[in-house]
């Protein structure tokens, strides 16, 4: 895997992979992408409708852990409790990771967390403080077990469909599908013909929201 340190539109960094031609985030803005998509759309959302305090999150996707550091950010301020589950096959390298510059655009009181959360152990519980619950899967979504518990959001974050095709098919997704707790909701940047066609086929509720700079349209879909 030849990865490349890049600089977004926003600032901050995404990560470059020669051998799928794919960035890990937009070009547009790293930083604008994941709190548009997966903490406005998504957490921000789910709060504002459910009242809940106590929410639970499964992402497909670590890569940089960009996602959960903006959720860390956004929860200090909140009065509520998450427990986040992350599943990523092939986890960065230190050497790829220490020279992100994440810490320097939200903030310095992120980098204790960075370390923890790309140094812990594959399905090891981490308190990160009293609010959040972390656990990082090094395992592939057709191999791990999703049944021992219901999400609330899904953080859909895998490389787009023309990538890596397998991860976003019919089975994966029902087996998402079933992982989703009442009332929950799935959200993504993809918005892709075919993949709204699996999920309308497996009966979520799909609806299009605008997308964040140089991205028309992504998708949030309701159980």
């Amino acid at each position: 895997m030849t990865l490349k340190i890049i600089k977004t539109s926003d600032g901050s960094h995404t990560i470059y992979d020669e051998s799928l031609n794919e960035t890990y985030h937009s070009i547009h803005g790293s930083i604008n992408e994941s709190n548009h998509v997966y903490v406005n759309a998504g957490l921000k959302q789910f709060i504002y409708e459910s009242r809940k305090k106590y929410v639970t999150i499964l992402e497909v996707g670590f890569g940089t852990g960009l996602n959960f550091l903006l959720l860390y950010d956004f929860i200090k301020k909140m009065n509520i409790k998450v427990d986040y589950h992350t599943i990523e096959p092939k986890p960065l390298n230190n050497s790829v990771l220490k020279k992100l510059n994440f810490s320097k655009i939200i903030g310095s009181s992120i980098d204790k967390i960075f370390k923890i959360i790309h140094k812990s152990k594959s399905d090891e519980m981490v308190e990160i403080d009293k609010k959040i619950n972390f656990v990082k899967s090094i395992n592939t979504i057709e191999n791990i077990n999703l049944k021992k518990r219901k999400y609330d959001i899904i953080f859909f974050d895998a490389f787009a469909p023309s990538k890596q095709p397998d991860i976003w098919s019919y089975n994966n997704l029902n087996k998402i599908h079933y992982s989703m707790s009442k009332d929950s909701m799935l959200v993504t940047y993809c918005s892709s013909g075919k993949f709204k066609k699996t999920l309308n086929d497996l009966g979520f509720n799909i609806e299009i929201l605008d997308g964040p700079k140089g991205k028309k349209e992504i998708v949030r879909a309701r159980k």
